[in-house]
C-alpha cells in the first residue's frame, strides 16, 4: 500500500466527510470533521458514550464492555475505539442539542440586592470628553504630547500610554472635530483603550465571563450604573474532546491540540458576544472591558499557553495571573479595541474563578470560621477567615456533574434532578428538569439516589445492592446489577434508566475525594469539622442539592443544616464585581495571596481520610452521628 494512501469517511446525517490515513482513529476523524459526539471520558475508551454504527467498509476495533455482540453485528463501535481500515459511511446517532440550566439574571449569587446597593460602583474604565489644544508656531509640541497632557489634565493620569495604532490615526482623528475628542482609559493601568473624534455620550459597557469546565456564562453589564443588561450561558465546546481538565491537558498535548482547543472555545465566545448584544441599542464599540474567571486549565486554553505541566510533579502553572491584552489580541472579535482582565489565580488547580468565589461569599472580611465549595468537576475547596486562608483541590472528579456515570447527563431538560423511594415498594418518585420525559441523571439526582438508596436499605455501607429484601426493580445480569429508577417505556430515549454498582463506586470514590479534602485542611491547622460556622456552596448543583442527602453520603460534615448557604455561579459574580468596582478587584488580588494552597496528591493525611470515605458514610460513624440515627432508628 502506498505511504500515502488515504481513506474517505463520510458521516451522516450531516453529509460531511474527511480522508484519512489508514489506522487513523475514528474518534478523531469526527472532531476534525468539526462534529460533535459525546466522550466524556476524552476518547479513552472508559465511558462508552461516543458510539457509532458503520454503514460501510470495515474499521479494526478493540472489545469493550459497552458494545455487546448484537450490537457489534449491527455495526456499532466505540469511535475512540476503532481505527480505520477503508473508506467508510458511518452514522453518529443524533444528539439533541440542549441549554445548560443556569438561571437567567441572578447575576447576585452570592450578593443580596440590598448588600449590592451599598457596593461602590466605581469602574476602572473611564470615558472623558477631552478638547485638545490646537498647535501654533509658539506651540508645536507633538499631537501625542498634547493628547497626554489633555488627558492628564481631565482624568488625572500620568503619562498615559498611547498604543502605537492610536497614534497612527492621532493626525486625523484629532483634527476631524476641531479637536474635540472622546477617550476611554483604564485609570488602573493609565492605557488609552479607545479614541472617538467628536464628543459621544458617556455610556460604557463591559462583560462578565465565567470559562467554566463545563460551562460559559457571560454578563453584560452597564458600568456606570452596575445593571446587569442581559445574560447568556452555554455549554463549553471543549467538552467533546473530554468533560475533565486531565482529558483536555492530555488533549492540548496532541499534535494541533492546543490550537483546536482554544478555537473552539474563542469562536464560541464570540457567537455568544454576538447574541449579547442582538435587539439591544448598544454599539458594540461602547463595550470596553472583558472581565474573566476560571480555573487554571481554563485560562491556559483561553490564552493559548500550553497547560502540560500543570498534570506533571511539580504542577506548576504558565502564570496565575495573565497579562492585561486587547479583545483582538486574543481573538475577540466584534470588540473592537476592549482590554480583556482576569482574575489572579493561587496555583495549579485553585484558579480565579476561587479568588471571584471567596470574593463574592465575603468570607475574607469575616472573623467567623466558613468553608467555601465549588461542587464542579475540580471539587475545590478554601477553608478559613479575615485573618488565614487554606485551599485545594480534590480532583471529584465528573461523576457529580454527570461523567463517569453510565446513565449520568449534565443538568438540562431531561435531566432527573430529584428522587425519593418509596420503602414498601422500592420504586423511584422522580422530579425533571423541564417537567418532560426524563433523559437522565443529573448530579443532585445521583447525591438523592445514593443517599436514598443507603436509608432505604437497597445498598448497604460499601455500595454493594442488598439482594434479599424483595426490590423488583433490581436487576442482576451476569453478576452485573442495576437498579432501575425510570423503566424503558417511561423514559424519553426508550431505554431504561438506571444506577449500577461501577456508577456507585465512582460516587463514592467522588464524594470521598472531597470529604478527605475538607478534613484533611481543618487538620492542618488542628481544627475540625464541629469548628465550621458557615459553610458556603457554589458551582453547578446549585439550590436543587439536598444537604441532608449530601451528608447522609458522606460528601459534606454533619453539622447543623442552618450553617450551609447556597450561593450558585460565584466565578461569574466575582468576575461582575471587579467589573464594576476596581476596590473589588483590588480586593480578589488579595484574596488570591492570602490563601495559602496544598497540594492533595502527596498528603499522607488525605489519602488516609479518601480510603476512610470509600464507606457509607464513612468508616467511623462517629464522624456522622445525625446519619447513624437516620439509619438506626
Amino acid at each position: 500500500m502506498s505511504e500515502n494512501k488515504k481513506y474517505q469517511v463520510k458521516f451522516l446525517p450531516s453529509g460531511k466527510s474527511i480522508k484519512v490515513p489508514p489506522g487513523y482513529k475514528l474518534h478523531q476523524a469526527i472532531l476534525d470533521c468539526g462534529l460533535t459526539i459525546d466522550a466524556s471520558c476524552g476518547g479513552v475508551g472508559t465511558c462508552g458514550r461516543c458510539r457509532v454504527k458503520v454503514l460501510k467498509g470495515s474499521v479494526s476495533s478493540k472489545k469493550t464492555k459497552f458494545i455487546n455482540e448484537k450490537d457489534k453485528k449491527k455495526g456499532f463501535v466505540l469511535s475512540c475505539m476503532a481505527k480505520v481500515k477503508s473508506d467508510l459511511e458511518v452514522e453518529i446517532p443524533a444528539q439533541k442539542k440542549k441549554k445548560a440550566k443556569i438561571i437567567e439574571g441572578k447575576g447576585y449569587a452570592a450578593v443580596s440586592k440590598s448588600e449590592l446597593s451599598n457596593v461602590e460602583v466605581s469602574p476602572w474604565i473611564i470615558k472623558e470628553n477631552i478638547i485638545v489644544k490646537k498647535p501654533s508656531l509658539s506651540c508645536g509640541t507633538s499631537d501625542n504630547y498634547r493628547l497626554s497632557k489633555s488627558i492628564t489634565e481631565k482624568t488625572a493620569i500620568e503619562d498615559p500610554d498611547i498604543p502605537i495604532h492610536f497614534i497612527r490615526r492621532l493626525p486625523h482623528d484629532l483634527r476631524k472635530k476641531d479637536w474635540n475628542i472622546t477617550v476611554i482609559m483604564d485609570k488602573k493601568n493609565g492605557v488609552l483603550i479607545d479614541l472617538h473624534s467628536g464628543h459621544l455620550g458617556k455610556k460604557i459597557y463591559g462583560i462578565a465571563l465565567d470559562i467554566g469546565t463545563t460551562s460559559l456564562v457571560m454578563y453584560l453589564v452597564d458600568l456606570l450604573s452596575g445593571k446587569i443588561i442581559r445574560t447568556r450561558s452555554g455549554y463549553n465546546p471543549q467538552i467533546r474532546y473530554g468533560e475533565d481538565i486531565i482529558n483536555r491537558i492530555v488533549y492540548s498535548n496532541k499534535r494541533g491540540g492546543l490550537s483546536e482547543l482554544r478555537g473552539v472555545l474563542i469562536d464560541t465566545l464570540n457567537k455568544m458576544i454576538v447574541e449579547i448584544l442582538r435587539g439591544t441599542d448598544i454599539n458594540a464599540r461602547d463595550v470596553v472591558s472583558i472581565m474573566i474567571a476560571g480555573n487554571p486549565t481554563m485560562m491556559h486554553l483561553f490564552y493559548g499557553a500550553p497547560p502540560k505541566y500543570i498534570r506533571e510533579e511539580p504542577y506548576v502553572t504558565v502564570a496565575n495571573k495573565f497579562s492585561d491584552s486587547t479583545a483582538m489580541e486574543v481573538g475577540i472579535k466584534h470588540l473592537s479595541n476592549a482590554r480583556v482582565y482576569s482574575l489572579r489565580g493561587i496555583a495549579s488547580y485553585l484558579g480565579g474563578d476561587i479568588t471571584s468565589g471567596v470574593l463574592a461569599s465575603g468570607m475574607h472580611e469575616d472573623e467567623r470560621l466558613a468553608l467555601f465549595i465549588d461542587l464542579g468537576t475540580n471539587g475545590e475547596l478554601v477553608v478559613g477567615n479575615s485573618e488565614w486562608m487554606m485551599g485545594c483541590s480534590c480532583s471529584a472528579g465528573p461523576a457529580f456533574e454527570g461523567g463517569g456515570v453510565k446513565c449520568g447527563i449534565r443538568a438540562a431538560d431531561g435531566a432527573i434532578e430529584k428522587i425519593s423511594i418509596d420503602q414498601d415498594t422500592y420504586r423511584c418518585n422522580i422530579d425533571v428538569i423541564g417537567n418532560c420525559k426524563p433523559e437522565g441523571i443529573c448530579g443532585s439526582g445521583l447525591i438523592d439516589i445514593i443517599g436514598e438508596m443507603y436509608l432505604k436499605g437497597v445498598i448497604d455501607r460499601k455500595g454493594r445492592f442488598n439482594q434479599d429484601i424483595g426490590n423488583r426493580y433490581l436487576e442482576c445480569v451476569d453478576k452485573v446489577c442495576r437498579y432501575v429508577l425510570v423503566p424503558a417505556a417511561e423514559s424519553a430515549t426508550g431505554e431504561s434508566i438506571y444506577i449500577s454498582e461501577v456508577d456507585i463506586d465512582n460516587l463514592i470514590r467522588a464524594k470521598s475525594a472531597v470529604y478527605a479534602g475538607i478534613r484533611t485542611l481543618l487538620e492542618e491547622v488542628d481544627l475540625g469539622t464541629h469548628d465550621l460556622e458557615k459553610v458556603y456552596i457554589a458551582g453547578g448543583l446549585g439550590k436543587n442539592l439536598n444537604i441532608r442527602n449530601t451528608v447522609i453520603i458522606g460528601m459534606l460534615p454533619d453539622i447543623d443544616i442552618e450553617k450551609y448557604h447556597f450561593l450558585g455561579n460565584t466565578s461569574v459574580t466575582g468576575a461582575y464585581l471587579s467589573l464594576m468596582s476596581d476596590n473589588k478587584y483590588n480586593e480578589s488580588v488579595k484574596v488570591s495571596k492570602h490563601i495559602t494552597y496544598i497540594e492533595l496528591s502527596v498528603n499522607m493525611k488525605f489519602m488516609d481520610r479518601y480510603v476512610a470515605g470509600l464507606f457509607l458514610p464513612y468508616t467511623d460513624m462517629k464522624d456522622f452521628p445525625t446519619v447513624e440515627e437516620y439509619v438506626y432508628k
